[in-house]
């Protein structure tokens, strides 16, 4: 009456897609600051050897 409806559970359900969630947002920062890590520790050696390699000379 008057438009109002009671709706179902089903009808209240929603679907998250893949790469919505908090746990998925959780693993691609840890994977970022693990990529990052990565990154610096192997600029650092690159330039450590780079240094090393120069200094022979």
């Amino acid at each position: 009456m008057f438009g109002f409806k009671t709706k179902t559970p089903e009808e209240k359900r929603y679907y998250l897609l893949p790469g919505q969630g908090p746990g998925n947002r959780r693993k691609h920062r840890k994977q970022l600051l693990a990529a990052i890590l990565a990154g610096a520790i192997f600029a650092a050696l690159l330039a450590l050897l780079m240094w090393w390699t120069n200094s022979m000379h």
